[in-house]
């Protein structure tokens, strides 16, 4: 199995210079093969205590980082391939999102509560995150690219949408993102997005602005804009590099947090760079 654990809460370049990084690709399955309730190798464990609704996640490195806190969805699973929950289903960008990896995907929101405890400091956590569900095989050279972002504006509104960009742009550039799929989670329902662009200004590769425009299933227009407070390089999988940003969103009077991350393989940056 692969896990990852990252911690960052600043603006960096590299990814040793984070709070903390635990990245392991080939963890042993646990013996039970059941995914209810399991413990890895690097100090992670969960039990899924209601199936699709609710997740007791713990992790303890034995020095510098403790993790104890449950997810609890507000919404049902978004399926990105059912026509009846996602108007953008049949749509065929060569994006990560039509790749094999995304075959049994969803998305969807949820509240964060517990604790973590980093270097001795113990911080409250009640929050919010979108979690990416997928099923499938995943290649390690993946030439699609991908935007993965969210804006969570409290436990009824929330946004959550991935775009395909062109790889061959580089550093310092504007970049305007075609949407491929996402929703707007309203009262505890996802509504489909059916059309939208993000505008991402660079700071070198990471978005340093971004301006969504988006209008979903029942022709409601949504345009808010995020502004990056930290920033790191996040290496999810052996052959790919994402450029992971923490914007603050502002829609009219509201604010919003949410993660964005611009994800591209290896190869992509031979061609960038030389």
């Amino acid at each position: 199995m692969n896990s990852a654990i990252f911690v960052n809460s600043r603006r960096v370049t590299s990814s040793w210079e984070i709070d903390f990084w635990d990245s392991r690709a080939y963890l042993p399955m646990p013996e039970s093969g059941s995914l209810l309730d399991y413990s890895l190798d690097n100090g992670l464990s969960v039990i899924c205590r209601e199936p699709n609704k609710v997740w007791d996640l713990s992790y303890d490195n034995g020095e510098s980082l403790k993790i104890d806190v449950r997810y609890e969805a507000l919404m049902d699973g978004f399926d990105i391939h059912d026509a009846a929950m996602d108007p953008r289903a049949k749509n065929s960008a060569g994006d990560l999102s039509g790749s094999a990896a995304y075959a049994g995907h969803f998305d969807m929101t949820g509240k964060i509560t517990g604790e973590v405890t980093l270097n001795g400091v113990t911080h409250k956590v009640d929050s919010m995150s979108t979690m990416d569900h997928s099923w499938g095989v995943r290649e390690e050279k993946q030439l699609g690219t991908m935007t993965w972002l969210q804006a969570h504006f409290n436990h009824d509104l929330a946004i959550h949408s991935m775009f395909a960009f062109d790889p061959t742009i580089g550093p310092d550039q504007e970049v305007i993102a075609e949407i491929t799929h996402g929703y707007v989670m309203d009262h505890g329902k996802g509504i489909g997005l059916k059309e939208g662009t993000a505008t991402i200004r660079r700071r070198g590769m990471y978005a340093e602005t971004i301006d969504l425009h988006l209008t979903d299933a029942e022709d409601r227009v949504w345009e808010l804009t995020g502004e990056a407070q930290t920033q790191f390089p996040c290496q999810f999988w052996p052959g790919s590099m994402a450029f992971m940003v923490l914007p603050k969103w502002t829609m009219g009077d509201l604010t919003a947090y949410g993660t964005s991350t611009d994800f591209l393989d290896l190869y992509h940056y031979t061609k960038l760079y030389n």
